[in-house]
């Protein structure tokens, strides 16, 4: 199944189902309807074991500075807010993966993840908690997704479609 966010799109191949979670259009099924006071990652991709929270984020072409904070503040707020909405859905029924695509210099995505998982819960963070919130989170650009994940090859698109 393929998926696409502006001119980025992720071959999830083996997908059991994708939903577009951030759907904007109100007739759309997957709308949530709380844009307003919620946030959401862009797609979750049911797979055989787990869910993946994927959210996309092309920042080479930005013209304003990165402000890893502001990123990873935005980050974290839709993962749990995702979260929520699948808890509330009882759609919590397989561990969560956490996967940001975030297009911009090696240098930073690895801050970014360092700091991002600081940030979130990453398995289990105390003996009490009985499940993890997210089983693991991952950022990556597409040179470091496409080594990583082989099975799930990212590319850029032109404005026709075309690879």
């Amino acid at each position: 199944m393929i998926l696409r966010e502006n001119n980025i799109q992720i071959d999830f191949r083996g997908a059991i189902g994708v939903i577009k979670f951030d759907e904007p259009e109100v007739s759309n099924p997957n709308f949530h309807g709380l844009s307003h006071c919620m946030k959401a990652v862009d797609f979750i991709v049911e797979m055989d074991d787990s869910y993946l929270f994927v959210e996309v984020k092309d920042f080479i072409r930005a013209s304003d500075p990165i402000d890893m904070n502001k990123i990873i503040t935005s980050l974290r707020g839709k993962f749990r807010d995702s979260f929520l909405y699948r808890w509330a859905e009882e759609k919590d029924d397989k561990p969560v993966k956490y996967l940001c695509l975030l297009e911009m210099e090696n240098a930073l995505i690895s801050r970014m993840m360092k700091e991002l998982k600081i940030k979130l819960p990453e398995r289990r963070p105390t003996p009490r908690w009985k499940k993890s919130l997210a089983e693991t989170c991952i950022v990556a650009n597409i040179e470091r997704w496409n080594t990583n994940f082989p099975d799930w090859p990212v590319s850029r698109i032109d404005s026709e479609g075309e690879a």
